[in-house]
């Protein structure tokens, strides 16, 4: 028998709290008391915002450079509303890096330039947002995750919240709750990269395009308080290169907020082509090539943290509405990798999905036709402009790093690519593999400059309450054969690797030899992206759980 859930009712319900949905309500908000004030019929719309984190901005982690532009659609005064700003893009550098020495990319194309950006902490960025959105009257839900849609009628009508206090075996508590039932007019899903529920509506509504592959990075952070004298505020660098074999993308980059306070981090093509590699480990050696050490040696770390990126492009981007849904931000595949940038994507379209959504309140028409002039609007902005001039950037790498930085058009001379692309892929049998995973083992943390995963998660802020159900799925019958047979023969079970938090541990002495440590969890998800047979599956546990940044 069910539990008797309490149901309430919205006329819009945003699920995440990151910037694309935070500025969606607040624009909202503002085109309804504008309404107000002229009209005969004032429109009292109910709106909330349900964001699993255990505060605003818990979850939020990137670079991050902003775009200010998204700004001027619905907040041209961001600046004397005191929005948390490091520091305004300074100097600019493009690095190729060896092993010990560095190439400076001497000409920057357009789309690499950083004039009037800005650098900001997300986190910080995306709690200033959400204290906006309250201050109009927005109710915010933090603690609480969605579970998944409401379907009435071949529409979404609303979402399920999670329950709480269900412990480990899957019983309830003294003191357990059930989720709620959150009815809806329309649904906005704003998760971020692969969310869960984005995950459910694409197979109830086939969201993806068939011809499009979505691509996904793993983008590692620490935030450092460093001597002061080392570099400049605003000053900002990014690399190819070291510690990356040729035929895997990624790179690094290093901005400072202030001449004492540096984010730096480290970005890992996710592919379960190429599962064997560790994005933790990656950003531990970025650390000590002599460019990075130089800056942040003698300092100390504050935060560490990890998520996944969208990087597919417009060709990749998914269904933007359905019936009773609208996506935003990189939950709809809105990043541009040239430029480096979603936040003003994420934010622009808010803007957009404020503006569909307002008009469905004044005509009352929330059918999947009136929805529809959501994409209408991006197909006419110039964030459709944007991601379509630079729909072919990521897939350049596709056949190696040498070849993309010539696509990129970076003038830069490298070595010639290997002669044999595969015999370098790093996979058991390899003779890369073979010394990749000597180095590996061979690596130690000097708890100084580098790290291991469970001190750098000791960083993250992560709590998650112990006894509840694992919220990280595989069956058993897959953990018996998948992962103690073939995966351990086929890639090495590639999860003790890829997981920048130390969740999955391999002891090849045990039956079964798989232990999970969900209490570890980023929230990451690059184990489901990674995960070369899919038999992982990642569900948001109990509301509040996860990381807690606050410089990220």
């Amino acid at each position: 028998m069910s539990p008797e859930r309490e149901s309430l009712d919205f006329d819009i319900v945003f699920v995440g709290a990151g910037p694309a949905n935070l500025s969606a309500a607040i624009h909202l908000q503002n085109l309804v008391e504008r309404h107000n004030e002229r009209a005969t019929s004032p429109l009292e719309p109910e709106i909330a915002i349900i964001e699993k984190g255990r505060y605003p901005g818990a979850h939020l982690l990137s670079g991050a450079i902003l775009d200010p532009s998204a700004f001027s659609l619905f907040m041209p005064d961001f600046l004397e509303k005191g929005c948390p700003l490091e520091a305004p893009v300074g100097k600019e550098h493009v690095w190729f890096l060896g092993e010990k020495r560095k190439l400076r990319i001497p000409y920057l194309p357009e789309a690499f330039r950083n004039g009037g950006n800005y650098l900001v902490s997300l986190s910080r960025f995306g709690a200033w947002l959400a204290s906006e959105a309250e201050a109009r009257g927005i109710a915010l839900i933090d603690n609480t995750a969605a579970t998944g849609p409401i379907l009435e009628n071949g529409r979404v009508a609303g979402i399920v919240t999670d329950d709480k206090g269900i412990d480990r075996n899957g019983r309830a508590m003294p003191g357990s709750e059930p989720g709620m039932r959150l009815n809806a007019r329309a649904v906005v899903v704003g998760e971020g990269a692969r969310g869960s529920l984005f995950r459910q509506l694409d197979r109830i509504f086939g969201l993806q395009p068939e011809a499009g592959k979505q691509i996904y990075e793993t983008g590692v952070k620490e935030v450092w308080k460093i001597p002061a004298g080392r570099t400049g505020a605003g000053e900002i660098h990014h690399t190819f290169g070291h510690p990356l074999p040729p035929e895997l993308y990624g790179g690094g980059w290093l901005y400072a907020f202030s001449e004492t306070s540096v984010s730096l981090g480290f970005v890992t093509s996710a592919e379960p082509s190429l599962p064997s590699v560790d994005p933790h480990y990656n950003l531990q050696l970025f650390k000590r090539h002599p460019l990075v050490r130089d800056i942040i040696a003698g300092g100390s770390m504050l935060e560490y943290g990890a998520k996944t990126i969208t990087s597919g492009g417009y060709d990749a981007m998914p269904k933007l509405f359905g019936p009773g849904f609208l996506l935003t931000g990189e939950c709809a595949g809105l990043v541009n990798m040239q430029r480096l940038k979603g936040l003003h994507l994420a934010m622009h379209s808010g803007v957009l999905a404020a503006e569909t959504l307002f008009d469905s309140l004044v005509s009352g028409d929330f059918t999947e036709k009136a929805l529809r002039t959501y994409e209408t609007r991006f197909e006419t902005s110039a964030m459709k402009e944007e991601l379509h001039g630079a729909r072919l950037y990521r897939q350049g790498f596709e056949h190696g790093l040498y070849r993309g930085l010539v696509n990129a058009g970076l003038k830069v001379a490298v070595p010639a690519p290997p002669s044999s692309p595969g015999e370098n892929r790093l996979l058991p049998g390899g003779k890369e593999y073979d010394k990749w995973l000597l180095k590996k083992k061979a690596f130690r943390p000097d708890g100084a400059l580098t790290f291991g995963k469970n001190d750098s998660v000791f960083r993250s802020g992560t709590v998650h309450e112990e006894n509840q159900p694992c919220h990280l799925e595989i069956q058993p019958e897959d953990v018996a054969v998948i992962c103690a047979e073939r995966c351990a023969g086929e890639f090495g079970n590639p999860c003790q690797h890829f997981c920048p938090a130390g969740v999955y541990e391999i002891d090849t002495d045990s039956r079964p030899p798989l232990k999970i440590n969900p209490s570890n969890c980023l929230h990451c998800k690059t184990c489901e992206i990674a995960d070369p047979y899919g038999v992982i599956v990642w569900k948001p546990p109990e509301g509040g759980g996860g990381p807690g940044y606050k410089l990220c």
